[in-house]
């Protein structure tokens, strides 16, 4: 794959021994957050004791009842005959791409969002089309914008809550509006609730698609690398709601499509009952931590009285707003560059993630996942540069 102008000019700065500081890592272990061994260690002993090979297409069954209970304590009925596991929230997206639509079929994909599903609709050679989540209305779902881009071949609708990269969450009206839309044009929705743990103080629970009881097909994913920071165990999983006859087939197809790959591995399985029990305190100290470093990214940006934003209610990622006056003449593209050549600061630009370029402000994105230390580096660079701009 050939390498963009940004990671060309960060493999330079990086072997000249640049201090450049990656204000875009999402990688738990690396950030400070990995499950601890005295958790694990117990369940894979356990598992050597009892080690067999027992392939199931939908997933092991103890597994998909633990997913069961997990999901009917938060107000979602949940039936493990319902629950299929894979190795990860992209595999699910794939066999949901593959096994729902026929190649000429449209998906409907939020923007801004992340780029990885636009690229799988085109791997399965559907149509990615876009709803709006504009930032002037704090990247609230624009239910006009998703009724237009509907069409008699719309076989699913994407639904991000908490939404990478903007961390808004979708309020209960908004999900309503988008299963009206699904209803009125046969497609399911796919609600990706792999954020879903961290949601912040100020923030309402979350409105769940599965618990509000409509008739639609819903598919929620979900999986254990955030919620346990355990993406190395490759475990993820689509757990499907509404009408019982109108999931049923759908349900038969993607067991046929799973059971061809069984790409989940069987330790990974058998752990997970253990894992519910055992590493809640674990996740629970993981989001507060987290918190706090949201916070801090929050007091930095509204001090520099300059960059804009809107604090992400959830997630790990944060979209910034550059003004005009600040960026000059650059394109986001350049903006990031600068900010990399000039501040040893790694961003993604606006357009990775579908943001539209405005003469008045251009976009950047961030994480605040970054241990702390690195973190107050990162933002007193920016905070630099808001200030002092070229």
């Amino acid at each position: 794959m050939e390498k963009n102008r940004i990671q060309t000019e960060l493999e330079r700065l990086k072997a000249a021994g640049a201090p450049v500081i990656d204000m875009i890592d999402t990688n738990f272990h690396r950030n400070g957050f990995r499950l601890p061994d005295e958790v694990l260690r117990p369940l894979f002993e356990e598992y050597l004791r009892v080690r067999s090979y027992e392939p199931d297409a939908k997933g092991d069954p103890r597994a998909r009842e633990s997913i069961a209970a997990y999901y009917a304590a938060r107000a979602v009925s949940a039936s493990p005959e319902r629950v299929i596991i894979t190795a990860s929230a992209s595999e699910s997206y794939n066999l949901l791409f593959n096994t729902l639509a026929e190649p000429g079929d449209n998906i409907l994909l939020p923007r801004p969002g992340y780029p990885l599903f636009e690229y799988l609709a085109g791997f399965n050679r559907l149509e990615a089309r876009f709803y709006r989540m504009p930032s002037d209305e704090r990247y609230r779902i624009d239910l006009d914008s998703l009724e237009d881009a509907a069409d008699e071949r719309t076989r699913a609708i994407v639904l991000i809550s908490p939404n990478n990269p903007t961390g808004q969450i979708a309020e209960e009206a908004e999900i309503e509006g988008m299963l009206r839309v699904c209803e009125r044009r046969g497609a399911v929705l796919i609600s990706d609730e792999v954020f879903s743990e961290f949601v912040y103080g100020e923030a309402p629970s979350l409105p769940r698609p599965g618990a509000l009881g409509s008739p639609v097909p819903v598919f929620t994913l979900n999986g254990i690398s955030k919620m346990f920071a355990s993406p190395d165990l490759k475990l993820g999983w689509m757990l499907a709601t509404g009408e019982p006859s109108r999931t049923a087939e759908l349900l038969k197809r993607l067991e046929i499509a799973n059971d061809v790959y069984l790409s989940c591995s069987s330790l990974s399985q058998r752990i997970l009952p253990g894992l519910f029990a055992s590493a809640a305190a674990f996740t629970q100290a993981m989001v507060r931590e987290i918190e706090g470093r949201r916070a801090m990214l929050i007091r930095a940006l509204e001090a520099t009285g300059t960059l804009g934003f809107v604090p992400p209610r959830g997630g790990i990622h944060c979209p910034v707003e550059i003004p005009g006056a600040l960026a000059g003449p650059d394109d986001d593209e350049e903006l990031a560059l600068r900010l990399l050549r000039e501040r040893h600061l790694y961003v993604h630009p606006g357009f990775f993630y579908g943001f539209e370029e405005r003469p008045d402000r251009l976009f950047i994105v961030v994480s605040f996942l970054l241990a702390a230390e690195k973190l107050a580096e990162a933002l007193a660079r920016l905070s630099s540069f808001a200030s002092g701009g070229r």
